[in-house]
């Protein structure tokens, strides 16, 4: 146990060394997650959208109608940019993308609502950005649901209802809707928590991918294997372990200064957290060490990393439900750690999850890390075999040089 411990060491302080002389290993794993971080993070520092340009175009022109406006432009969603009464100038906003909707009032409008008949109020909306087109059309909603509410309110109070009898006449059926965990509705909320975990596991892949497959550039995996004292386990523990001491930092910087400059929530349990994340930079390292073995060359395994960044985070169920994916999409993204990682921390970080709750999350990534370091262990083992017989080669052929030069 000694020697592997010792082995163990003196890897991680030539591991120490080998990043302090490769400037790009060190620009992925000490500027590239803070830059990220801060500059990916404040695309949705204002978290939702207000304001939103929108043309009403009003061919009522009545005070009921004037009334309707200034309340849908006091809405915090929506500012009304023009009042016109002509629909064909009104699209050419949209089409120009100046504004996002369009508010029709119809003629009769007062009319219509006086006489307790009913009016319509018109909504076309620009879903081309469908995030702002779905928040624009419940602002419009509230505003119709409230005024239409205030008109009827009005007409029992004139048939003689007390203030009280109106409003349960004009609502008989309240709605009374909660959101229990997002509770702005906001997709910066959701999003900043998912980029922050897809720059933690990248970076650490794309940084230790860079290591491992250098070493094979090298044909220095069998002097790393020596280095060692020709155990796996402590050339692989040794290799990862300044990643993994690195990344822990990190993710404590994450969660503390970047959740709280950001407003990020972290309801429920720290220990769950602390052991889910723990378990998912070991099996990234496990996997980033396995697959940047079978590069030969630095440049192929950064490709290989740098196009994996999407595939992971929209295959990981984050994004998009997974019951929705393909039945063999499914199964294939249980072997990426942010599918169950990125369930558990939804879980941890909005709903109050205690580490129970997430128990089958933090299996999966148990199961994970430990597959990734029996599969790494063979790896390493076929790689010294492998070296150990082109060092053979190597040798054989400068005897047969010689041989022949004597000649």
């Amino acid at each position: 146990m000694n020697r592997r411990l010792r082995g163990l060491f003196e890897v991680f302080k030539r591991e120490a060394a080998f990043i302090a002389k490769d400037r790009n290993i060190i620009t992925i794993i000490l500027l590239s997650p803070l830059f990220y971080a801060f500059f990916y993070c404040s695309i949705y520092m204002n978290k939702t959208e207000r304001d939103i340009n929108t043309i009403v175009v009003d061919m009522d022109h009545s005070k009921t109608s004037e009334t309707l406006i200034k309340e849908i432009d006091a809405h915090p969603m929506i500012k009304v940019m023009k009042v016109t009464g002509n629909l064909e100038e009104a699209k050419e906003y949209i089409y120009s993308m100046e504004a996002q909707g369009i508010i029709y009032i119809e003629r009769d409008f007062e009319k219509d609502v006086k006489r307790g008949k009913g009016a319509d109020l018109r909504l076309f909306l620009n879903t081309t950005r469908f995030l702002v087109s779905n928040d624009m059309n419940k602002a419009v909603n509230e505003i119709a649901l409230a005024t239409g509410t205030k008109t009827k309110v009005q007409f029992f109070e004139s048939a003689g209802y007390n203030i009280n009898q109106a409003k349960r006449a004009a609502d008989p059926l309240s709605l009374d809707l909660r959101s229990l965990f997002n509770t702005t509705e906001s997709y910066g909320d959701f999003m900043i928590a998912g980029i922050i975990i897809l720059i933690l596991q990248q970076t650490l892949l794309i940084g230790l991918s860079e290591s491992v497959a250098k070493e094979r550039e090298n044909h220095t995996i069998r002097e790393l294997f020596y280095t060692a004292n020709g155990s796996p386990w402590a050339l692989i523990m040794g290799k990862g372990a300044i990643y993994f001491i690195l990344y822990s930092c990190y993710a404590f910087f994450f969660f503390t200064f970047i959740f709280n400059m950001y407003s990020q929530r972290l309801e429920g349990s720290v220990f769950a957290l602390v052991v889910a994340t723990a378990l998912l930079l070991l099996s990234v390292m496990f996997v980033g060490i396995f697959i940047a073995s079978f590069f030969e060359r630095k440049i192929m395994a950064l490709q290989f990393f740098v196009f994996t960044t999407y595939p992971f985070f929209l295959m990981s169920g984050y994004s998009w439900p997974m019951r929705s994916m393909p039945v063999a999409l499914q199964y294939l993204t249980q072997i990426f750690p942010t599918t169950p990682y990125l369930s558990a921390f939804a879980r941890i970080a909005q709903m109050g999850a205690g580490f129970n709750d997430v128990l089958p999350q933090i299996i999966h990534l148990a199961i994970l890390a430990t597959a990734g370091l029996v599969l790494t262990r063979l790896r390493i083992k076929i790689l010294v075999s492998k070296e150990k017989d082109i060092q053979v080669d190597t040798i054989f052929d400068k005897i047969s040089k010689r041989m022949n030069n004597n000649k």
